[in-house]
């Protein structure tokens, strides 16, 4: 099983958009960028068989980015609260146990993004800047400590 951690692309700054830090959206710059790190993860094999997101404009944004890239259906990319800011390990991985999907793909928000990664391959400090994605592989047992670091794809690069 895979699960892909994405943090949302580049989104406006606070206080320039209406509707407050719940309401940002993607910049251009943001949405090109990220539309470049969809297609190079739709290109190697890394295609999430489901997409969730937080539920804030730029994290809908980014996993509709990615949906759109890997040509995924409407339902398996879906918003859920629990991936907003004080994303809980626990549920994460409760979710992850629960399903059948062989990758999972979550947009999120930092630092919830690089605790967690840190988290479920055992430590460490990974950086999350935006439009960043990791790739952790578990092999049998889903959970803290028990994934292994596939791949991190700075998004700077493109």
């Amino acid at each position: 099983m895979e699960l892909l951690i994405i943090r949302h692309g580049m989104a406006e700054n606070a206080g320039t958009v209406p509707g407050g830090d719940s309401a940002r959206p993607l910049t251009e710059y943001g949405n090109q960028q990220f539309r470049k790190v969809a297609k190079w993860i739709s290109k190697h094999q890394s295609r999430p068989d489901l997409i969730l997101h937080s539920p804030l404009v730029r994290a809908t944004q980014t996993a509709r980015i990615l949906q759109d890239e890997v040509e995924l259906s409407d339902e398996l990319c879906c918003a859920h609260n629990w991936l907003g800011f004080g994303l809980n390990l626990d549920t994460l991985v409760s979710f992850i146990r629960s399903s059948q999907f062989e990758r999972i793909a979550i947009v999120a928000h930092m630092p919830d993004v690089a605790r967690c990664t840190a988290d479920l391959i055992g430590g460490g400090s990974i950086i999350f800047k935006p439009g960043n994605v990791a790739c952790i592989q578990f092999d049998s047992i889903i959970g803290t400590g028990q994934g292994s670091l596939k791949w991190h794809l700075n998004a700077s690069l493109f």
